[in-house]
This record gives structure tokens, C-alpha cells and sequence, in this order.
């Protein structure tokens, strides 16, 4: 029986900060973040943001990039146009989606 290389693994969050962050300037934040810690080549992590509402929200990367993804995504410090100061707490993380959004309390 052959075994899945890649496997998921989903991580919820939470982002502190004095204002609802919109979709748009999270993922702005993860790209620029991706590139200066060397991400941006082809067969590295390639986190995907599943899931956003409300400052929480569910990142899916592979397994073995885990630690990766956890680390892009405490490694924002700063969000949006105006340098909007955030911490991001990572809440869980799980094999499956719907366990990640139980257990981080993320909606649809």
C-alpha cells in the first residue's frame, strides 16, 4: 500500500491587534514575510490560509513544514498599509480542518 508524501497539517490562530485585519492584508503580510525568510522557490512551504474571520483563521501547510509555517506565521509583527503593530498566537494543530476550526474556534 503506498503512503501519501505529502500529508496536511492545519494550523488555527489568533491575531492580536486593535483593529479586524482583513483577508487581503494577512496574506500581503505572509508573502512579503515568505520571501525575506527565503521561501518563495518552487518545493518549499507553500502555507495556504484556509479559513479567516474575525483576527482568527486556519493555515494549511504539509506536514514536515509545520515548524515553517508556524514560524512565518509568528514572525509577523507588522500588518497593512499603516505598519499596524499585531502579534499572532498560534492555537492548535491538527490533521484535519474541521478539528482545527473546533479546537480554534474559527467560523466560516
Amino acid at each position: 500500500m503506498p503512503v501519501r508524501e505529502y500529508r496536511k497539517r492545519y494550523v488555527a490562530f489568533k491575531i492580536d491587534a486593535p483593529r479586524n485585519i482583513q483577508r487581503w492584508e494577512l496574506i500581503g503580510a505572509l508573502q512579503r514575510r515568505a520571501e525575506k525568510m527565503g521561501m518563495a522557490g518552487e518545493g518549499l512551504a507553500r502555507p495556504w490560509l484556509t479559513t479567516y474571520k474575525d483576527n482568527r483563521g486556519v493555515l494549511r501547510c504539509a506536514h514536515v513544514d509545520k515548524d515553517i509555517a508556524i514560524e512565518l506565521l509568528t514572525s509577523v509583527t507588522e500588518l497593512g498599509d499603516d505598519n499596524l503593530q499585531v502579534k499572532i498566537e498560534t492555537i492548535v494543530t491538527s490533521g484535519t480542518i474541521k478539528q482545527a476550526k473546533a479546537k480554534g474556534s474559527v467560523e466560516d
